[in-house]
């Protein structure tokens, strides 16, 4: 039997295209894992940018304003700017006398995305 030693047989050719299958197929699922966990981030930065922005309109309201009335107030359909056409919706609840103090008052705001798939949720008293 006559052996040739200077290429590669088809055994070697194809193991060789099995590996580099796998390696590839390893890298892209690690590219759409990176790429998820960017846009998720993403997401969580913007509804938190957006809870603090109400915090602080809140902030400046005179308690006189609508906005500080007791219970539940929401906004929806907002994009990163807080204006409409997004898909984020803003939720903050007013509770006066927090813990049995008259002038204190606490204030929850919630900002969901797609319908709740993700939420963050920022509380302070005022």
């Amino acid at each position: 039997m006559i052996r040739n030693a200077n290429g590669f047989t088809l055994i070697e050719a194809l193991v060789a295209v099995a590996v580099m299958a796998i390696v590839v197929s390893g890298l892209a699922s690690m590219g759409v894992t990176t790429i998820q966990a960017d846009t998720q981030s993403r997401r969580v930065s913007t509804a938190t940018a957006l809870a603090q922005a109400k915090l602080e309109e809140l902030r400046g309201l005179r308690r006189s304003n609508t906005a500080w009335t007791v219970g539940s107030h929401h906004e929806t359909g907002l994009d990163e700017n807080a204006e409409s056409g997004g898909s984020y919706t803003r939720q903050w609840t007013v509770q006066n006398n927090y813990n049995s103090y008259n002038k204190l008052s606490r204030v929850t705001v919630t900002v969901s995305w797609d319908n709740g798939a993700g939420s963050v949720r920022v509380a302070s008293l005022f």
